[in-house]
């Protein structure tokens, strides 16, 4: 009899250890709290965006004018070996040749050089803008009790029940002094 006891009790214990640890987990699992933002909605109204665009587009300008100089350049040599080549001998020619393939050499060195320069340029003005942004969003998500915050600004997630997430772009905005 104490054999069945035992085990029945065993048995009994383990259940509910079982039960208790599922109500746990369920009880845990029901403690989240989900929220949502559109970043790329929030980024074009914060103020620091426009001084970023002003400076991207200046230095956007500034490299194109460099181009272009060099372009003009290459234009301005390619028309006077176009004219001359027929008075030039073979070596002069050959010389000019050289020079416009260097001239050509250097404007797609020079490009590539103000692509990334202008990609620099833009992650670096971008960086305070970029960190003001999460401070705000770290700053509403944990003053509200938050556990995920899901940016839905590269398109929708495959699946969104937006009665079980809040939309935190609005407590964003004011967080950041927005006012629009």
């Amino acid at each position: 009899m104490k054999y069945y006891n035992k085990k029945f009790m065993r048995k009994l214990l383990f259940t509910v250890c079982i039960a208790m640890a599922c109500l746990s987990f369920q009880a845990n699992a029901q403690s989240f709290k989900f929220g949502h933002i559109n970043s790329t909605e929030i980024w074009q109204l914060m103020p620091d965006m426009d001084s970023v665009r002003v400076r991207v587009e200046r230095t956007e300008k500034e490299l194109q004018a460099l181009l272009n100089e060099v372009a003009a350049e290459y234009e301005k040599k390619m028309t006077e070996f176009s004219e001359n080549q027929d008075k030039w001998s073979q070596v002069v020619k050959d010389s000019k040749q050289a020079e416009l393939f260097d001239l050509q050499r250097r404007a797609r060195i020079q490009q590539e050089n103000a692509q990334t320069r202008m990609q620099q340029e833009q992650q670096k003005l971008l960086e305070p803008v970029q960190k003001k942004f999460t401070d705000a969003v770290n700053k509403v998500a944990k003053a509200n009790g938050f556990t995920y915050i899901f940016d839905i600004s590269m398109g929708n997630p495959l699946y969104f029940n937006e009665t079980q997430s809040t939309d935190i772009g609005a407590l964003v905005k004011k967080e950041l002094g927005i006012t629009k």
